[in-house]
C-alpha cells in the first residue's frame, strides 16, 4: 500500500492490505443493505402517500397520519445519508484517502473503522466535534 503524505511528511499507511480487504467488504455489504433500506422506504412512502390522503392514516387521525408520514420521511431521509456516507468511503478506499482523518491527516486505526466504516475523522478529532457547543456529526 502507498504511504499518503500529509503537510509534506510521508506517512505510514494505516491499513494493512488484509484489513482494507475486510473493510472494503463491509462496505460493500453497507452499500447493499443501505440500497435496499433506500429502496424500501421509497416504496413505503409511495404506498402510504395513496393511504394517506384515502382516509387520513389508519385512525382517520390526521394529526397522527401526518406524524406517521414524517417519521416515514426521517426514515427514508436517514438511509439516504447512510448510502451517500458508505459511497464516499468507497470512494476514499478507490482513491486511497480511506482510513486519515480529514481533520488532523493523522491514521484513523483499524478498530475505529472495524466500529464505523463511514469514518471520516480520527477520535480525537470526532471527540472534539461532539462536545457540547460544537455539534455533533458522528462519521
Amino acid at each position: 500500500m502507498v504511504a499518503k503524505s500529509h503537510g509534506g511528511a510521508a506517512k505510514a499507511a494505516p491499513l494493512s492490505p488484509a484489513e482494507r480487504e475486510e473493510l472494503r467488504a463491509i462496505l460493500v455489504s453497507l452499500r447493499a443493505r443501505a440500497e435496499a433500506a433506500v429502496t424500501r422506504k421509497q416504496g413505503e412512502l409511495k404506498g402510504e402517500d395513496a393511504q394517506l390522503f384515502r382516509d387520513l392514516g389508519p385512525t382517520g387521525d390526521w394529526a397522527l397520519a401526518e406524524a406517521e408520514f414524517e417519521r416515514d420521511m426521517a426514515g427514508a431521509a436517514q438511509a439516504r445519508d447512510v448510502l451517500a456516507w458508505v459511497k464516499a468511503a468507497e470512494q476514499r478506499m478507490n482513491s486511497g484517502d480511506y482510513g486519515w482523518c480529514e481533520d488532523c491527516g493523522a491514521a484513523i486505526g483499524y478498530a475505529r473503522l472495524s466500529a464505523s466504516p463511514a469514518a471520516i475523522r480520527c477520535v480525537a478529532c470526532q471527540g472534539a466535534r461532539e462536545r457540547p457547543g460544537r455539534g455533533s456529526v458522528s462519521r
